[in-house]
């Protein structure tokens, strides 16, 4: 089980870190350009954790205007990483997923292009719903989670949170979350790497 958090890094980054510490476990981070918060994208670094690319603006607008676009914001995500931390990031998250149905761009040639640069992207398949509108409690946000992963049949699960500052039922939910995973027979929760089997919506 890859534990993913995604819109980040945010007001709400510290406490996930701190929970994420206290269990001894490391999770994926898909991280949008915030250049004011440099310091948050080298704390999930030096924690061992994964940090990956989420788009640098989020904009859906001007990311899927046309693969040039969709370029442009990527070169500047993976750019500005490196310049910030040090680490070249090679995962990706489409903002709204590869089969969102916003993109002006076929997602197909933009998954070419990753794959052409030695980029993998990952989709999810439990999706935590903290980000339904109207909002989600603890007890739903952990409900969902446990219950998708139990009755699955998958040997990987990347579960969908986001790391935004609105999101404190998510903070809050994680705890319950990691120890009743640990409490499961046959799970281990990993951070995403190159062992970890991409789950993606849309293949070419």
């Amino acid at each position: 089980v890859c534990l993913a958090f995604e819109d980040g890094p945010s007001a709400n980054t510290d406490d996930i870190l701190d929970v994420l510490g206290y269990y001894g476990i490391q999770g994926t981070f898909f991280v949008n350009g915030k250049p004011d918060m440099a310091d948050a994208y080298c704390q999930i670094v030096e924690e061992g954790h994964t940090l990956a690319m989420h788009s640098y603006s989020h904009d859906y607008s001007e990311i899927y205007g046309d693969l040039d676009s969709f370029i442009d914001d990527l070169d500047r995500i993976q750019d500005f990483l490196y310049e910030t931390t040090g680490e070249y990031c090679t995962y990706y998250r489409f903002p709204g997923g590869s089969s969102n149905t916003v993109s002006d761009v076929e997602m197909e040639r933009c998954i070419r292009y990753l794959d052409a640069c030695g980029i993998t992207y990952y989709d999810w398949n439990v999706d935590s719903r903290d980000a339904t509108s109207g909002g989600r409690t603890v007890d739903q946000i952990v409900e969902q989670v446990i219950s998708s992963v139990s009755a699955g049949d998958s040997d990987t699960y990347i579960v969908l949170f986001h790391d935004s500052a609105d999101k404190v039922t998510t903070v809050e939910a994680l705890p319950i979350i990691i120890e009743k995973l640990m409490e499961m027979d046959n799970v281990i929760i990993v951070p995403i790497d190159e062992y970890v089997t991409p789950v993606q919506h849309v293949t070419v």
